[in-house]
């Protein structure tokens, strides 16, 4: 953890802690370089009616597609191989293809739209390329000649719970772990928490959409998220995490001494980071 997020004082903007964190969901870049592909391949007469966000968006939030957070290239390897296993197949001739009708039925055509909600947002992801690059270690994925992480910071598209999930996190480390808070670090915490079963995802893809979720939100998954944030920042706290253990040796010394099976056999309540 950088040392601006060691401090006590909970004073770091949203956008503050976005740059500063090494988190990614793998399963976004795995489905956006699928939908992209399909469109371009499959859909090529039809490709000005499909927003690849909101095909994104249907995918990602569907209940068979899991959340596959990572924070290092160790844990991004493990996510893809999860994807793999879980649901490439299942997308590739199911969800996949259905997604695409969805959004050719509705014939919406918002082609990165940057209303204000949705270009800060733009502008957050943007931030984290770097980290997202680090997180990939070696060869990035490309789409044609982009590179899909540019892709990935400049879509219409944004899940609405990964903000809600940091800035809860950080404020839960500042204020209840503020003694050992160089021991929790935040991109791992959120990385467990947004992979946990209970934790939805909210995927917007315009402002509109992105404020009826925030309603539902708060309305319905605030004290559920919460409380697994807690037990999260809990675990983390008595196991330590793979930033902390790689970058605190006294941490990692500990570990030695702790049982932490439960760590690396976390495939439905959170998975390692």
């Amino acid at each position: 953890m950088k040392d601006s997020l060691k401090s006590n004082q909970n004073t770091l903007t949203q956008a503050e802690l976005a740059s500063q964190l090494k988190l990614i969901n793998v399963a976004e870049i795995e489905i956006l370089q699928a939908v992209l592909f399909v469109i371009n391949t499959q859909y090529f007469q039809d490709k000005q009616y499909i927003e690849p966000a909101l095909v994104c968006a249907l995918l990602l939030n569907h209940i068979e597609v899991p959340s596959l957070y990572a924070t290092s290239p160790r844990g991004y390897l493990k996510q893809q191989k999860e994807y793999n296993k879980r649901c490439q197949d299942n997308l590739q001739k199911n969800l996949l293809p259905w997604a695409i009708e969805q959004v050719l039925k509705q014939n919406r055509l918002r082609t990165l739209e940057k209303d204000v909600v949705m270009a800060r947002n733009s502008a957050f992801k943007q931030s984290r390329t770097t980290s997202w690059r680090e997180i990939k270690h070696g060869k990035h994925p490309k789409v044609g000649e982009h590179d899909i992480f540019d892709l990935l910071a400049n879509l219409s598209l944004t899940n609405l719970i990964e903000g809600e999930v940091i800035a809860d996190a950080y404020s839960h480390i500042q204020t209840d772990y503020a003694n050992v808070s160089d021991r929790l670090d935040l991109s791992d915490v959120c990385a467990l928490v947004l992979n946990h079963e209970s934790v939805p995802t909210l995927y917007a893809t315009n402002a509109k959409e992105y404020n009826q979720y925030k309603q539902s939100y708060l309305s319905t998954y605030q004290p559920r998220v919460r409380k697994v944030i807690r037990q999260v920042v809990n675990q983390v706290n008595l196991e330590g995490s793979e930033h902390s253990f790689s970058t605190h040796a006294k941490a990692k010394n500990q570990a030695n001494t702790r049982n932490v099976k439960t760590w690396n056999n976390l495939p439905h309540n959170g998975s390692e980071a």
